[in-house]
């Protein structure tokens, strides 16, 4: 196991639970997904806007908006999720980052040197005991498919972290980190923020191609 140090130590949100407003909105042209969406189906979200508007999208459910947009507009149902998703923020029915549950979830990803394998084996290392405890995270569980290598751990106020990686291109892979379950848009930015910070530790290491489980 590795030793723990100083730097090993991450303030992580832990189990904060803060009150957040749920009447939160944002114009279809700031929503922080607008350009993707509109590459995606050749629609502006702001036409979106109007066009679900129009159509009695305010008086539906999330399925029933994602529903009419594949049958009526015949976008595929991936940018269909999308763009229900992004057409409910934009009326205040939910906040960016909030699931259909009404939860929140916080997500960063790096592209990184190395294989999958390599990659999961150096996170791996990397999130030691002193590092898990400072994010209020529990044990992980490993898993693999032919194409993912996934690193997986609960968090101490209940919500859940996945850490999932697949090859990106020769040489390289990327890392995701999905964390999912947060009760508040405070703790999702909390914890946005720190996984932005221990991803920068993360890459900022030197990367090696022989890093394994005994090496911890």
């Amino acid at each position: 196991m590795h030793a723990a140090g100083p730097s090993d130590r991450v303030p992580g949100p832990g189990a904060r639970r803060i009150v957040s407003s749920m009447s939160d909105q944002i114009l279809p042209q700031d929503h922080p997904h607008a350009a993707r969406l509109e590459n995606g189906t050749g629609t502006s979200l702001a036409e979106w806007t109007d066009r679900l508007d129009a159509a009695g999208g305010r008086d539906l459910d999330h399925t029933a908006i994602a529903r009419m947009l594949v049958q009526r507009w015949e976008v595929e149902e991936w940018w269909a999720q999308g763009v229900t998703v992004a057409y409910e923020q934009v009326i205040g029915r939910r906040v960016v980052g909030q699931s259909c549950a009404g939860d929140f979830s916080a997500s960063a990803s790096r592209a990184v040197p190395g294989t999958p394998t390599q990659v999961r084996d150096r996170w791996d290392a990397f999130m030691t005991d002193a590092r898990r405890d400072g994010l209020g995270l529990e044990e992980p569980s490993l898993s693999d498919t032919a194409t993912w290598r996934y690193w997986r751990a609960a968090v101490a106020d209940g919500s859940r972290v996945s850490v999932n990686i697949t090859a990106k291109d020769e040489g390289r892979s990327t890392l995701g980190i999905e964390h999912k379950g947060l009760e508040t848009a405070d703790a999702r930015t909390a914890w946005k923020d720190a996984w932005k910070g221990v991803l920068g530790e993360f890459t900022a290491l030197p990367a090696t191609t022989s890093t394994g489980q005994g090496d911890r």
